[in-house]
């Protein structure tokens, strides 16, 4: 598997070139940006951590400040709320264990009771401490699996279907080569997510532009999710005011008609709510476009 790895590793880096150059800052400032990078573009998590940077020139004033406001600041991450709590939570549990905002006595442990250490924060995964440890000027070594890299490494079969995003962490890097420095896994983690990014996409992966298809035992076998053709329609009046029970009006639908054949479409609904999808402060409703007609069969005589 290791000798594969790097056929893999070798195939990206002829097609992608070298990486970026990187910059390895305090830690605790990496802890921040991996909290607010869960589930979100890069670039979106570095403009929400900028933002609070101007906000918070040190750290210490989060620790005490209006969840609200740090929730508003870091609007545009996925789940604004949660992540302002944790977020405030990994710091005051930072600060009560160290007395300071600082994290690089690290530098002194090894890895694994590093990582452990940090787990012991609120919020803290596996993927958020190999951030730190990798990421910052602690320069330990350490292997980040984010959501694309997890994708990716199950359908190159580097690791099992079955296994979670977690639980992948310790086979991929023992999976490294032994004599990989920091700088070799930093650029290897930025190849395959590369190749997540531009290729192997979760919904319609461009199997046929890879460069590394001929390893791939997934190609031709992830059957792309189908697109749904969204149309919106405007609410007769805001939704505030309409009735629990009120459906929107089928298309083609006349007052005293009849229903026999009329053509139906379906609010889409979301898994935890049982009402259609409404946009906040918004008149729209979002529906699927369906062009098929409910036919029903004749009535028996």
């Amino acid at each position: 598997m290791p000798a594969r790895l790097i056929r893999i590793d070798a195939a990206l880096a002829a097609a992608f070139g070298p990486p970026p150059r990187w910059l390895y800052p305090d830690p605790v400032e990496v802890l921040v940006l991996a909290l607010l990078s869960a589930r979100t573009r890069d670039e979106v998590a570095l403009a929400a951590h900028r933002v609070l940077r101007v906000r918070f020139p040190r750290w210490e004033a989060l620790l005490d400040a209006d969840p609200a406001v740090v929730e508003r600041l870091i609007g545009h991450t996925t789940w604004p709320d949660r992540k302002a709590s944790t977020l405030q939570e990994a710091l005051r549990a930072l600060h009560a264990a160290r007395g300071r905002l600082e994290l690089d006595f690290l530098a002194g442990l090894g890895v694994e009771e590093a990582t452990a250490w940090l787990r012991q924060l609120p919020g803290v995964g596996p993927k958020t401490a190999a951030a730190v440890l990798l990421f910052s000027r602690l320069r330990l070594r350490a292997l980040p699996v984010s959501t694309g890299h997890h994708r990716t490494a199950k359908r190159l079969g580097l690791i099992s279907r079955r296994a979670g995003a977690e639980a992948a962490h310790e086979p991929l890097l023992a999976m490294l080569p032994p004599d990989w420095d920091n700088d070799r896994i930093e650029r290897h983690h930025w190849l395959v997510k590369r190749l997540g990014h531009d290729h192997c996409t979760d919904r319609r992966p461009r199997c046929g532009s890879c460069p590394v298809r001929e390893l791939c035992p997934s190609r031709g076998r992830i059957r792309p999710a189908p697109e749904h053709r969204i149309r919106q329609l405007p609410l007769p009046f805001p939704a505030e005011a309409r009735p629990n029970n009120w459906a929107a009006p089928s298309r083609g639908h006349r007052p005293g008609a009849k229903s026999d054949h009329i053509a139906r479409t379906k609010p889409s609904f979301s898994g935890e709510t049982s009402g259609p999808d409404v946009r906040s402060r918004a008149d729209l409703i979002t529906f699927l476009k369906t062009d098929q007609r409910e036919v029903r069969p004749p009535a028996r005589t």
